[in-house]
């Protein structure tokens, strides 16, 4: 079995899978027809596909307010919103909902079907779909899921409408977030705070750069856990009670607002020393530095040369208007004259520190006799402590609003969903997200065939790094493996028998092994090689005995091969050529 067969079978194999991936870039790609996803109506509080373009200014409604509190030029929400397809169409009649303008305010919403209220304990599930296709400068991509009561007058949603939980995209230069923001109303003082969750460690950048379309999922349990995905793969995990800054439940203890410090308390460590007096020869009028008076300037010294000179290679630009620029003048260089000189230019005598300077008197300072130590306020129980079960006491919520400001425009939302059932999520994912993505790697393959299987498998290890270690074990390993095997070994040739018929073939050089008795040969060699210095008998001798053991040789070997002689008494040189016959 020729043992170099399974690496010619991987090549095979790698070859056909390139010529393969080849062979789909040249297909045509083909969008495909849209089909709107099936959802029991009875599960989902908002669903928008935005099939129907007339729902902009239907179900979707502009806002028509003016943020508070800024220039009169800023304060309208006047970007543009439409319901369209995107710039790549690889699902015929897929629309979304499409920001139209860049550095402009914009805000939209919807009504739910129905409130949903956190006190029924059911799962809160949103989803929807994010694609920045030219991008994302400094903009956002987030929702606000306004609170129970905004749904009655949406057109004037804005940014001080209150929410309930804001959650999405959003990026402004190199910082990238996805926001889980919960607001959630103390019950005890009726004050509401904003809740972060924190960002995931792997950082989320590429969502906004890769013009792909992204699925931003967002789960809240009555558990009080939480679970943020973007494409079905979680990013941030925790409970609302635990990770969550800053935290919803209230310390028990606080510091005493009206406690105050009492006005006896001395809190000074150290003082200034009363009886410490200023030194009679403290001299505060000495400078801290002199004139050396015992310098002297050197022999080498330029004064005639300036240390700065106009450069004269320097050339006055074509388009320079003195009218518009100002008198032109040419950039200064450090002058070639002084570099191997002490100096250029005027010399003063340098200065150098003054010893009799001592600087301005300051009385020393002791330890306070008095001090009582850091005043802090007593600690009292906190008046405003509960115990949150912060799921079933968020407020209901009623309404989608889109709020946002951003330089980049041709952002795509699409595919809503509000529903309490996770499983309802996922099938409608499905149905829209999970088509739509495989539609887009297709039109990819088709309009960049250079990007392959290994791009794939080298963007699938940015959202999951341990992809590495299964690629080595799965790939380099077992190739390196087979690498040893069939080329780590080296094999003994074996001798063919060849016929009278055969093709001449050139000899084969082969080691014979030491064996007892070539101690006499190499003594013969070594007599060769004395011959050189020896005297002519001595040669002669040597001729006659080399001459003499080659004649023997010849007879014992006629004697071996000689089987019918029958001759039972083997010389030692028979021994040795029918050992080496043996080898």
């Amino acid at each position: 079995m020729n043992l170099r067969q399974p690496l010619w079978l991987l090549a095979f194999i790698a070859v056909s899978c390139v010529f393969a991936n080849d062979e789909d870039a040249e297909k045509e790609f083909v969008p495909l027809k849209f089909a709107s996803p099936k959802v029991a109506s009875k599960d989902i509080y908002l669903a928008e596909d935005f099939a129907d373009q007339s729902v902009l200014g239907k179900k979707w409604l502009k806002s028509t307010a003016k943020k508070e509190g800024v220039e009169e030029a800023i304060s309208k929400y006047d970007g543009e919103w439409a319901v369209g397809a995107p710039q790549k169409v690889v699902i015929e009649g897929d629309n979304g909902l499409v920001v139209k303008s860049k550095a402009k305010h914009h805000a939209i919403a919807s009504k739910f079907v129905k409130p949903f209220y956190f006190s029924e304990n059911k799962p809160l599930v949103v989803q929807y779909e994010v694609k920045y296709q030219e991008g994302q400068e400094c903009g956002g991509g987030y929702l606000k899921l306004l609170s129970l009561g905004a749904e009655k007058s949406i057109e004037s949603f804005n940014d001080k409408t209150p929410y309930t939980i804001m959650f999405g995209p959003d990026k402004c230069g190199a910082s990238a977030k996805v926001h889980l923001i919960v607001r959630f109303t103390n019950p005890i003082n009726k004050t509401t705070y904003e809740h972060h969750a924190a960002q995931p460690t792997g950082g989320v950048s590429k969502y906004f750069d890769d013009h792909a379309t992204h699925l931003y999922t967002l789960v809240i349990r009555h558990d009080e856990t939480f679970t943020v995905s973007v494409d079905n793969y979680a990013i941030m995990s925790g409970s609302l009670l635990s990770n969550l800054e800053p935290a919803i439940t209230p310390p028990k203890q606080i510091a005493d607002p009206t406690d105050s410090k009492p006005s006896d308390w001395d809190d000074r460590e150290m003082i200034v020393d009363s009886e410490d007096k200023k030194p009679e020869d403290w001299d505060e009028s000495q400078p801290k530095e002199v004139v050396d008076e015992s310098a002297t300037k050197p022999d080498d010294w330029l004064e005639e040369e300036s240390e700065l000179i106009p450069d004269p290679e320097a050339k006055k630009p074509e388009d320079w208007d003195n009218e518009m620029d100002g008198e032109w003048e040419a950039a200064v260089i450090s002058n070639p004259k002084c570099e191997s000189r002490s100096g250029c230019g005027p010399w003063k005598k340098p200065m150098i520190s003054n010893p009799l300077y001592k600087g301005k008197w300051k009385p020393r300072k002791i330890k306070n006799p008095d001090y009582k130590g850091k005043w802090e306020p007593r600690i009292i129980e906190n008046p405003h402590y509960f115990e949150p079960q912060p799921f079933s006491q968020l407020e209901p919520i009623s309404a989608v609003g889109i709020e946002l400001w951003t330089m980049s425009n041709g952002i795509v939302f699409d595919n809503l969903l509000v529903t309490d059932k996770e499983e309802v999520a996922t099938h409608f994912s499905h149905q829209t997200f999970d088509v739509k993505v495989a539609q887009e790697k297709a039109y990819e393959s088709y309009s960049n065939p250079s990007k392959g299987i290994f791009s794939d498998l080298v963007e699938a290890t940015e959202e999951r790094p341990w992809l590495w270690a299964v690629y080595v074990l799965v790939i380099l390993i077992p190739v390196i493996g087979l690498s040893i095997f069939c080329f780590g070994r080296k094999s003994t040739p074996v001798p063919a028998d060849y016929k009278k018929t055969d093709e001449p073939q050139e000899d084969v050089e082969e080691e014979i092994p030491r064996l007892v008795g070539d101690d006499d040969e190499e003594e013969v060699a070594d007599q060769e090689a004395a011959g050189d210095t020896g005297s002519s008998r001595n040669s002669q001798e040597e001729f006659e005995h080399v001459s003499k053991v080659a004649t023997d040789s010849a007879e014992d070997e006629g004697n071996v091969s000689d089987k019918s002689s029958g001759s039972t008494t083997k010389s030692p040189s028979q021994r040795r050529v029918r050992q080496r016959r043996a080898d």
